[in-house]
């Protein structure tokens, strides 16, 4: 009987000490896994936390449509025809944080670029990178960069000058940054406004864009103003919201505004006809004498630049007639397309005055004699 006591009193030890192993690991195990659970979720919460603090800024895009970039392969677009679509856009990236940034994705309105260049300024150079080869752009804490996407160079899909562009980019830790671009509306008036010159006046053109309107603001006016009948730039380093013009010809013209907005966004208008005005190049020197060989008066019209003037009409007052038989052909002539005119003197002698306007009234000291000639 005491052998079976004993082997009891050993199988009771044997189970308390299993039962301790057991709960021991089981407790072991569960202590794992809420260490498991606590790293995880610290990893989530740091995750988190790098997700929240991290901060980038798109600034300040830049558009290029370049018909060097359009005339080659696969477009071939001749120079005199235009592809109406940006050939590149430049931007900037800011790095609001102190951590880097890892940039793996860069789309352009829902297209996302395989290609971009990393751009210095000084000196100037382009850097090729490429996306699709996990070439990841790295912005350093509180740092920028700028980048230059090339949309005719494996871009998916070309982007409409008129169009407005949406900017988005992501990163390693799946954040994403966006902002959208909205070209600005050119908006212009011309008036004429007079110029008094004391002896002449002349009249000048005043291109106004104080309308032009933009998302934030508008920040440069640029006018191109081009020569109606041949199409040939006469003037295109005007600038400014409000400006003068004072024509080198009679016209006609047609302007156009570019505007660009506080982003660089441009957008350029309609163009917009002046007609011909020969008050923009009006008369500034008449000078005459009598040529004793004719028996005539000439006269020369010339412009505020000393080109000759045609179709201007002077008028002849005879101011001096001692015998009073001083005989002009006509009262008034019309200048030819060298900007000379003239009037016979039939008659007598005295003085001719030849008047046009304000501008200084030469007197013609003239003598044919008492025979007619004309």
């Amino acid at each position: 009987m005491a052998g079976i006591q004993n082997e009891s009193g050993v199988s009771v030890i044997i189970g308390s000490l299993l039962l301790i192993l057991i709960t021991v690991t089981a407790a072991s195990g569960l202590a794992l896994m809420v260490s498991q659970m606590q790293k995880d979720e610290m990893n989530r919460q740091s995750h988190l936390a790098a997700v929240k603090s991290e901060k980038m800024e798109i600034h300040n895009i830049g558009l290029k449509n370049e018909w060097a970039e359009w005339n080659r392969t696969p477009w071939n677009i001749p120079e005199n025809q235009s592809s109406n679509n940006w050939s590149s856009v430049t931007l900037t990236l800011v790095n609001l944080n102190t951590d880097d940034v890892k940039v793996t994705g860069i789309a352009i309105n829902g297209n996302f670029a395989r290609n971009y260049s990393i751009v210095t300024d000084m000196p100037y150079s382009l850097s090729n990178r490429s996306l699709s080869n996990y070439e990841y752009l790295t912005i350093p804490g509180t740092k920028s960069q700028k980048i230059q996407i090339n949309f005719t160079d494996d871009y998916p899909k070309t982007t409409s000058t008129d169009s407005k562009i949406h900017v988005r980019i992501m990163t390693s830790i799946f954040n994403t940054f966006e902002k959208t671009f909205k070209p600005p509306n050119p908006v212009f008036e011309t008036r004429i406004e007079i110029e008094d010159l004391g002896v002449t006046q002349r009249d000048v053109i005043v291109l106004d864009g104080s309308r032009s309107t933009a998302d934030n603001s508008v920040v440069q006016w640029d006018w191109t103003i081009e020569d109606h009948n041949n199409a040939t730039v006469v003037e295109n380093t005007t600038s400014g919201k409000v400006v003068r013009w004072n024509p080198l010809s009679p016209g006609p013209f047609r302007v156009r505004l570019t505007v660009t907005d506080d982003a660089g966004m441009t957008r350029t208008s309609s163009p917009v006809d002046i007609p011909v005005n020969s008050r923009f190049m009006p008369p500034a020197n008449l000078n005459a004498e009598f040529d004793n060989s004719s028996k005539s008066i000439i006269v020369w019209v010339k412009d505020i630049r000393d080109n000759p003037l045609p179709n201007i009409t002077v008028t002849y007052v005879k101011v001096n007639n001692p015998d009073g038989n001083l005989t002009l052909e006509n009262s008034y002539s019309t200048t030819d397309s060298n900007g000379t005119t003239s009037v016979n003197v039939c008659k007598g002698q005295g003085t001719v005055k030849v008047v046009y306007g304000k501008l200084p009234q030469p007197e013609i000291p003239v003598n044919v004699g008492n025979v007619t000639l004309c």
